[in-house]
C-alpha cells in the first residue's frame, strides 16, 4: 500500500490563549479529493494554512510528499522545507490575490521564472497552455482589473498550476465570487479532480463536496466532527453535530 502524500499528525494552532486547531490527524491518498465543511470561525482556512505554513502551527507535523516539517523545528529549518512543500502544494485563495500590474499571462509565468529559473520562453509556452486549460487563452494580455471575478479565479488556478503542484489547496475559492460566475471555477476544479489532482478543498459549495469529493470532513470549533464519504456523510451522518449542521445548510 502507498503512503499518503499527505500525513497530518496531532496539528495545533493557537491564536494567543484562543485554541483555533485541536490535535487533529489527516492522511490524504494520492489523487483523492477532500473537501472540508462546517460552520465559519470552525478553523477550517487555518488548518488549510497551516498545510502549506502560511500559518506556523504551534504544535505537530506535517509532512506532504515524503517531506516533513515538524512544529518544533528551528526557524532555520522549516524555512529551508516550507520553499520546497510550497513547490509541492499549490494553493487558490478567497481572494485572487494576482498582482494588478501584470496581465493573465504575466501572473502565470511570474513563479516559474523568479523561482524555478524557467526561460522566459519555456514558461510562455507552459503558461498559455494552462491559460487555455481553464479557457482563457483570449485574456491572456489582460489585466486583472479587466476580467470578472470568476476569469481572476481561473487565472488563479493556473497560477497555481504553473509550478506543477502534487497537490492543490483550495480555501474558499469560489466565496468571493457573484452566483453566476461560482460554476466556471467549480467548473475547472471538477476538471481538476478527474484528471487525478490530489485535492484539499474548504468549501460553502455543497454540490462540489457531495459529487466531486471521495471524503467530506465536517470540522467543528477546531476538531474533525465528522470524517466519511459523501454519500454517508449528506444522508446519514453518525453524529448531531453534523445533522444539525446540514439541517442549516441543506
Amino acid at each position: 500500500m502507498t503512503e499518503p502524500i499527505i500525513q497530518v499528525r496531532d496539528l495545533h494552532k493557537y491564536f494567543g490563549p484562543l485554541h483555533v486547531i485541536q490535535g487533529v490527524d489527516l492522511d490524504v491518498k494520492v489523487g483523492e479529493v477532500v473537501v472540508i465543511i462546517g460552520p465559519s470561525g470552525a478553523g477550517k482556512s487555518t488548518f488549510l494554512r497551516c498545510l502549506n505554513f502560511l500559518e506556523e502551527p504551534s504544535a505537530g507535523t506535517i509532512e506532504v510528499d515524503g517531506l516533513t516539517i515538524d512544529a518544533q523545528e528551528s526557524l532555520r529549518r522549516q524555512r529551508q522545507h516550507i520553499r520546497k512543500l510550497r513547490q509541492k502544494a499549490g494553493m487558490v485563495f478567497q481572494q485572487f490575490n494576482l498582482f494588478p500590474h501584470m496581465t493573465a499571462l504575466e501572473n502565470v509565468i511570474e513563479a516559474p521564472v523568479t523561482v524555478k529559473g524557467l526561460s522566459k520562453k519555456e514558461a510562455t509556452a507552459k503558461g498559455e497552455e494552462l491559460l487555455e486549460w481553464v479557457g482563457l487563452s483570449d485574456k491572456r494580455d489582460e489585466y486583472p482589473s479587466r476580467l470578472s471575478g470568476g476569469q481572476q479565479q481561473r487565472v488563479a488556478i493556473a497560477r497555481a498550476l504553473s509550478m506543477e503542484p502534487k497537490i492543490m489547496l483550495f480555501d474558499e475559492p469560489t466565496s468571493a465570487l457573484d452566483p453566476e460566475l461560482i460554476a466556471e471555477v467549480v467548473e475547472v476544479m471538477e476538471r481538476l479532480a478527474s484528471e487525478g489532482m490530489t485535492m484539499v478543498v474548504v468549501t460553502h459549495e455543497i454540490h462540489f463536496a457531495r459529487d466531486v469529493s471521495d471524503r467530506v470532513i465536517l470540522m467543528a470549533d477546531g476538531q474533525w466532527a465528522e470524517i466519511a464519504p459523501p454519500e454517508k456523510l449528506f444522508t446519514d451522518p453518525d453524529e448531531e453535530r453534523t445533522r444539525q449542521f446540514l439541517a442549516h445548510i441543506l
